[in-house]
């Protein structure tokens, strides 16, 4: 007994998996979760669950990877560091390969520490999170596929740009999203010779009084379009306040957000109050059939009785699928070092799309297009 103890200790601090069996069967390779399950983000972290979950079970149901099933094992962190960086070490003590679904800067920052933490480096697999501070430099053992603010703000300026707007206003909050959010959109509109008309910062957790009063300096300037780099409650709050007066035209969230201020009313009938809302999207539309891995995402859903599809569950589907494909060049020889040496050395072939990271750990060209909120609460095209 004590030597099994000593021998899965060893296990752990070398991030090797066991490939004994279990009752006559190979032990699944556990894929950790961390995400917001409950909270202002649970919206989006379920749906990072949901589309991991279908990802799983679509690899088990084709004999697993190098023999061994997949095991998603999620934990709740209500979108708190703290909360994300704990489960993260529980996550690890039962043997995750790798973590992913994790939200936001702040919490992702936080378990990248911890996962730096471990002898041999574990990964972080696609943080759903913009933001550049993460990127720039990388950080080791964090992959992202999604794109970033840079691109964000690229896509969201020429939109803007093409639809003849001059006049734009910027209202970010103070955290690392917001900083590079400020950055970018500056940078993008310098390339075409313009400047934010007004900028307002935000603190986090800011009185509604003071988001009120931020607005009002806004709209007094009477911008076209108002980019708001702000969590999901500050971006609720300061649309409210600006479409209560006389404002802009266009408003303008990245995807961080806006999954989350996309939940459907507790009223069918009534119109979503965010209607008109422009959004970035960074992974392909749930429902484009034409797409061959939203195609392969539709059967899996299937399979599980047609479940709803979002652009989180979307999102947390490929980052499981890149993971399966990660650790193939592994065979039974599983590690968290092989993973993370595949992931950085390797491209890898999804449907309609290459995958490779490199040593910028990110992404060469990533996907993004621009989306319209609608009046039920769904995204348009």
């Amino acid at each position: 007994m004590m030597e099994r103890r000593i021998a899965a200790v060893l296990a752990f601090a070398l991030g090797v998996l066991p490939v004994g069996t279990v009752h006559g069967q190979a032990p699944p390779l556990v894929i950790g979760l961390t995400t917001p399950l409950s909270g202002l983000n649970a919206a989006f972290g379920q749906g990072l669950q949901h589309g991991a979950q279908l990802a799983v079970d679509r690899a088990n149901a084709a004999g697993g990877v190098g023999g061994r099933p997949l095991q998603l094992v999620s934990m709740d962190d209500g979108g708190t560091p703290e909360r994300a960086a704990a489960n993260a070490t529980r996550l690890l003590e039962r043997g995750a390969v790798a973590i992913t679904g994790v939200h936001g800067a702040r919490s992702a920052t936080a378990v990248a520490e911890v996962l730096a933490a471990v002898p041999g480096g574990a990964p972080l697999v696609a943080p759903a999170t913009g933001a550049e501070s993460l990127r720039d430099p990388p950080k080791p053992g964090v992959f992202h596929w999604r794109a970033g603010v840079a691109e964000e703000a690229s896509a969201a300026v020429l939109h803007l740009d093409t639809l003849g707007v001059t006049r734009f206003a910027l209202v970010t909050q103070s955290d690392p999203l917001g900083d590079s959010g400020r950055e970018r959109m500056e940078f993008e509109l310098m390339r075409i010779a313009m400047r934010p008309a007004i900028h307002e910062n935000l603190d986090p957790g800011v009185a509604p009084s003071s988001v009120q009063a931020s607005m009002s300096r806004v709209c007094a300037i009477r911008p076209e379009a108002v980019i708001l780099v702000l969590d999901a409650m500050l971006a609720r709050a300061a649309v409210a306040a600006a479409r209560a007066q006389p404002c802009a035209v266009h408003y303008f969230v990245f995807s961080e957000t806006g999954a989350a201020l996309a939940v459907p009313q507790a009223d069918s009938g009534a119109r979503h109050p965010l209607a008109g809302l422009l959004v970035t999207q960074v992974v392909p539309h749930p429902g484009n059939a034409r797409h061959p891995l939203v195609s392969e995402y539709q059967r899996a859903r299937a399979a599980h009785g047609a479940t709803p599809g979002s652009y989180p569950s979307m999102e947390g589907y490929l980052a499981v699928r890149v993971v399966q494909e990660a650790l193939r060049p592994c065979g039974r020889e599983v590690s968290r070092a092989c993973l993370t040496q595949s992931l950085l050395s390797r491209s890898f072939e999804l449907p309609g799309m290459t995958v490779q990271f490199g040593q910028a750990q990110r992404q060469a060209r990533p996907f993004v297009e621009i989306t319209l909120l609608d009046g039920e609460g769904r995204f348009r095209r």
